[in-house]
């Protein structure tokens, strides 16, 4: 059996007397789509959060690549191989497409800022280099050709598309999408659906938050679902949507419900 990419194990977090997650275990496995869902303030970003950084667990195990993530400082687990994209559009307005992009390349740069201020060759080399990794991943992505253009100017759609773009800069073996086609009409979620599969097909894995129920199970090989911060289900999205508890969950008992 594959090993998984990453593991949850037990995982608790608390804010004071607040438990944002309770115990919650689950796998993903390499080049998975795996969706995660659950009602507003099931606990989903609070996974991306611990899972990245922004929290350190009150208590279990994360592990990437069969080792632990706890104490890893923010950059240092982007390094490692795991990158983000945000509920609220985080680009640099005044900076071009291919330069939020490229601000992402740097960091596997292994010149420093001396070398670029004086124009030294392995500096010259390395930015020669990302630019057009850059330009490469806007084409993947579908948006090369807003390249040059600055990103407060970009319409909604390719600001989003633009994040993640920028998350693949960093070259991650885990990209986590955070609500991806919030604000897309139908036609942007075609498309979004379509984009997430070739970014799997690429070689990347994908842990995806989407309240779209319709592109969850469209485009996941696997559901993990929480409730009140708690993992009621986990399989495949045909099972996800005939079982009782997300129903439950998601639709509440009937008031004449025994």
């Amino acid at each position: 059996m594959t090993e998984p990419l990453l593991r949850l194990e037990n995982v608790t977090m608390q804010f004071g007397g607040v438990t944002a997650l309770n115990n919650v275990t689950f796998d993903v496995k390499p080049q998975e789509i795996l969706g995660l869902i659950g009602p507003n303030g099931a606990g989903k970003t609070t996974v991306f959060n611990v899972i990245t950084g922004v929290y350190q667990v009150s208590s279990g195990v994360i592990s990437f690549q069969g080792g632990s993530l706890a104490g890893k400082k923010r950059y240092k687990i982007t390094k490692s191989g795991i990158a983000r994209t945000f509920q609220n559009i985080r680009l640099w307005g005044d900076m071009t497409s291919l330069e939020n992009v490229m601000t992402a390349t740097d960091t596997h740069k292994k010149s420093g800022l001396l070398s670029g201020l004086f124009g030294m060759p392995i500096s010259r080399r390395e930015e020669k280099r990302d630019k057009a990794r850059a330009q490469e991943l806007l084409d993947f992505i579908g948006i090369g050709e807003y390249s040059d253009r600055l990103a407060k100017n970009l319409p909604y759609g390719v600001q989003r598309r633009l994040e993640i773009a920028r998350a693949l800069g960093t070259e991650p073996k885990l990209l986590l999408l955070d609500e991806p086609a919030a604000g897309f009409n139908p036609a942007e979620k075609v498309e979004l659906a379509d984009t997430i599969r070739r970014i799997r097909d690429a070689g990347y894995t994908v842990l995806l938050i989407e309240h779209d129920m319709s592109l969850v199970m469209k485009v996941s090989d696997r559901v993990v679902v929480l409730d009140f911060g708690q993992k009621i289900a986990d399989d495949v999205p045909q099972k996800i949507q005939e079982d009782p508890r997300v129903i439950e969950a998601y639709l509440g008992v009937p008031e004449n419900a025994s």
